[in-house]
């Protein structure tokens, strides 16, 4: 997929699904990230998908590695993360393979990723 089309598809997401999914997110399978603007300080929360393994939480970066709310947690260095109604507090942002990330989820969700060839995932340490 294009550059371009990625863009589309972001600013769609903003603008109309994001505010949708907030209504349910924290609760099966979508979570919450609270972050901070790196410029702003205006604090945020966007929709994601994340699963927690031992003491990491992993989301997968199917936009890449250079959406707003990724390039504030790794400015910041932690977040907060809300999955299934329980609040993570989250260190150490650090991009890992799929390799490392996909045994954190359940086998559907992992079918899912591998099909839309999601190599990237976010790994942040549970404090």
């Amino acid at each position: 997929m294009t550059e371009k089309r990625y863009g589309i598809i972001r600013r769609f997401n903003r603008a109309i699904l994001n505010p949708i999914t907030k209504t349910f997110a924290g609760r099966w399978f979508y979570a919450l990230i609270y972050h901070v603007g790196r410029r702003s300080g205006i604090e945020y929360s966007t929709p994601i998908v994340a699963a927690v393994r031992e003491e990491h939480t992993y989301i997968p970066l199917p936009y890449g590695a250079n959406t707003d709310w990724l390039l504030n947690v790794r400015a910041k260095g932690n977040c907060v993360v809300k999955i299934n109604n329980r609040l993570y507090t989250s260190i150490d942002p650090e991009i890992v393979d799929a390799k490392t990330a996909l045994p954190a989820f359940p086998r559907m969700p992992q079918w899912a990723f591998e099909r839309a060839r999601i190599g990237q995932f976010l790994r942040l340490r549970n404090a």
